[in-house]
């Protein structure tokens, strides 16, 4: 018999993935219950209202993917090797689009939430301090350092990757992502050369 723990982890996958595949207004307690393959009663066992599942499920999914992302940017400093590893997490993000795509429809929800507001404005402050300290590794040691508003920045850097996801969500054209990344390399070659930095990661 799975345990509270799991039986939680299992409804809070689940309401991803429903959420991903059948949109916002599809998510109810009972095709999350399909979905992973359990009574709908259960939700109510866990958690107060389908809501307050919602809320859980996108600090899980958020926390998930956060790790992910340090665990594979750690303390990288080239910009080139920094912008290839993003390009590799966003591309495991798009095999498995269930967190992007539950969390456009959580931001489509939000306007009649007040709850699931208040989780996302968290969701992106907890997203910009993660960009701000990659920015602020990316300047240590250069003119500009002590300079940049890396918080400013890194509020920038996550309301554009939204912008752009939405539009993509919106339409389903993946291309401006990778557009974007395409644009940027000579950015970051020309970055690293001005910090006095490594390169292109295949050179390392």
């Amino acid at each position: 018999m799975a345990s509270r723990a799991e039986t939680r982890s299992r409804l809070l996958e689940a309401a991803v993935r429903t959420l991903a595949a059948e949109g916002h207004g599809g998510t109810t307690a009972r095709s999350i219950a399909k979905t992973g393959g359990f009574a709908p009663g259960v939700i109510y066992y866990h958690f107060e209202d389908l809501e307050d599942l919602l809320v859980a499920a996108l600090r899980h999914t958020s926390r998930a993917r956060r790790a992910r992302y340090e665990e594979v940017l750690g303390s990288c400093t080239d910009a080139t090797e920094l912008l290839a590893r993003l390009r590799e997490l966003y591309a495991e993000d798009m095999r498995d689009q269930g967190h992007i795509d539950a969390v456009q429809e959580l931001f489509r929800a939000s306007s009649a939430s007040p709850r699931l507001r208040d989780e996302l404005l968290d969701h992106v402050e907890s997203w910009s301090e993660f960009a701000a300290a990659m920015l602020q590794r990316l300047v240590a040691g250069t003119a500009l350092e002590g300079l940049a508003p890396s918080r400013d920045l890194g509020m920038i850097a996550v309301a554009m990757f939204l912008g752009i996801q939405t539009l993509s969500h919106l339409d389903g054209d993946r291309s401006r992502i990778e557009s974007l990344f395409a644009t940027a390399e000579p950015a970051a070659i020309l970055w690293d050369a001005f910090a006095g930095r490594g390169g292109h990661p295949a050179d390392k």
